[in-house]
């Protein structure tokens, strides 16, 4: 299934790089069906006294006559001739190297007579028309020599009659080979992004829409952070490389705008007034076409957020130290965690695991090694590591030194090392126990014993640590022992002494007596 997803996701990524690419915006400035003709001014008979009428549009567009023969075009208007046998690819080609478009002489009357001319000539020698003599075509006057002008005109348009005629159409789009950016030593990098279609154009411009901070391009071997419109030429390709720092959702899009304007094509139209009787004139159009391609390109980044909780309340726990490790053992970050979760992003695909080297307070480390994986289908990943909390249990009973059996009455107190009283008890014949006590050494002293016991003044030690969390503490109690009074005995025994021997005198002298 994962596969299937994988290939359905290069699909989509390979339709969106081509379908949107191709779309088109056109700024196409089509010539009028009707036009408004204006005023005409008569220019000078520079070449064999020929002279007539410059002949404008009323917004100022230069118009020329086809036919000599008529009536000047003025201050009329005039219709388009639908397919005029009139309009070949001489003719353009005269119009669009005369003037206005080319400097000649550098006399606009001058320039614009020489471009009249050269059309009529053009129109004699391909249609048969006469719109000028022989004199003017070979030796009739020229004071400002503006013949050879004419007739090269001419003649380049004659060469060039059997030209297609109308714009040349103008094409732009560009593509790359995958829309999926891939993470590379730190950057999200696209493979070549390039005009796949470019027709009329020399240049264009590229865009770059919802691309975050510190994007690269990278043209030509050389590598340049965006900041602006960049022109591509023909053949060109260019890449882009997103900073993964800079990238904070998990599902990025940017568009790449490209755009630009074909290069100017010229289309000439043939117009005849309303008054049939006025000369038909024939308007050159400069035709630039806007065209513009899009393509977007994804980001598909990994986020890890890692939650510490207690085990019991599910409640988030601050104060963890972990470390993130690759496939191959590779440490790729340590934090400590915090209430609101530690996120992780831009890991590329594969295996990695967790670990935990300190707990929060009041906790037991988690020993267990967390692995999750990054892929193509699995790219949101949460995951959550419990601790629990320390289960402390010290009990602490008071026994007899010879029978050691359970004691009560004395008093114990425990202290931690600081010398701060944590807990102070009567003892029983029960232990008492001390729950919940955070890391550290602690005593067990004695206040005072109990009744008939000499007072231990030994100190009981024990520790609180992960490797050591209860402990079975007996305190002993040595029984009193009575030591007789020496003075005392000794008056007894003189008393007991000196009364036998004084029975004793007494027996001896009532013996004696009864003798006597």
């Amino acid at each position: 299934m994962k596969k299937v997803n994988n290939m359905m996701r290069k699909f989509l990524a390979m339709i969106i790089s081509v379908a949107i690419m191709v779309t088109g915006i056109f700024n196409v400035k089509a010539a009028s069906d009707t036009i408004q003709l204006g005023n005409a001014t008569k220019t000078g008979d520079y070449i064999a006294g020929v002279s007539f009428y410059y002949k404008v549009t009323e917004k100022g567009k230069y118009l020329y006559c086809l036919n000599m023969h008529k009536n000047t075009a003025t201050n009329v208007k005039a219709k388009m001739v639908k397919n005029s046998k009139n309009i070949t690819g001489g003719l353009v080609y005269i119009l669009k190297n005369g003037y206005p478009n080319k400097k000649i002489t550098g006399d606009k009357a001058k320039d614009y007579y020489i471009t009249q001319t050269a059309v009529w000539w053009y129109l004699d020698k391909t249609t048969g028309s006469t719109n000028l003599g022989e004199q003017f075509k070979s030796d009739g006057s020229d004071p400002q020599n503006l013949r050879p002008y004419v007739k090269q005109l001419m003649t380049e348009g004659y060469n060039h009659r059997n030209d297609s005629i109308g714009h040349t159409d103008t094409k732009l789009a560009i593509a790359t080979t995958d829309g999926q950016l891939v993470l590379q030593n730190g950057y999200y990098t696209s493979a070549d992004i390039k005009a796949s279609t470019m027709k009329n154009l020399s240049s264009y411009s590229i865009t770059l829409e919802n691309a975050p901070s510190g994007t690269m391009i990278v043209k030509n071997g050389e590598e340049s952070v965006y900041s602006k419109a960049f022109t591509m030429k023909t053949n060109e390709s260019f890449k882009i490389k997103v900073p993964a720092s800079s990238v904070t959702s998990t599902d990025l899009s940017i568009k790449v705008k490209a755009s630009g304007k074909g290069n100017a094509s010229y289309m000439a139209y043939e117009y005849q007034p309303v008054d049939s009787s006025m000369q038909n004139v024939a308007l050159l159009e400069k035709i630039e076409k806007d065209v513009s391609s899009e393509l977007q390109l994804e980001i598909s980044s990994s986020k890890v957020t890692i939650t510490k909780v207690d085990a019991n309340t599910k409640q988030a726990l601050a104060g963890a130290k972990l470390v993130l490790k690759d496939a191959n053992g590779k440490v790729l970050a340590n934090w400590e965690s915090k209430a609101t979760g530690h996120v992780i992003r831009n890991l590329a695909n594969g295996n990695y695991t967790i670990e935990e080297t300190s707990a929060p307070t009041g906790y037991a480390i988690n020993k267990n090694i967390t692995k999750f994986t990054i892929s193509d289908s699995n790219r949101d990943v949460k995951v959550t590591i419990e601790n629990a909390p320390k289960k402390v249990v010290v009990n602490i009973i008071k026994v007899d030194q010879e029978t050691q059996s359970p004691l009560a009455g004395a008093v114990l107190v425990v202290k931690n090392s600081k010398g701060e009283e944590v807990a102070r008890f009567t003892t029983t014949e029960q232990p008492y126990v001390l729950t919940d006590l955070a890391d550290g050494t602690y005593t067990v002293e004695e206040a005072s014993a109990p009744q008939g016991y000499v007072i231990n003044t030994n100190k009981v030690s024990f520790t609180i640590d992960d490797e050591h969390q209860s402990h079975q503490v007996s305190f002993v109690n040595a029984k009193e022992t009575i030591v007789p009074d020496t003075a005392s005995v000794s008056t007894t025994i003189l008393y007991i002494l000196g009364a036998s021997i004084m029975g004793a005198g007494i027996l001896y002298i009532n013996k004696n007596g009864k003798r006597a």
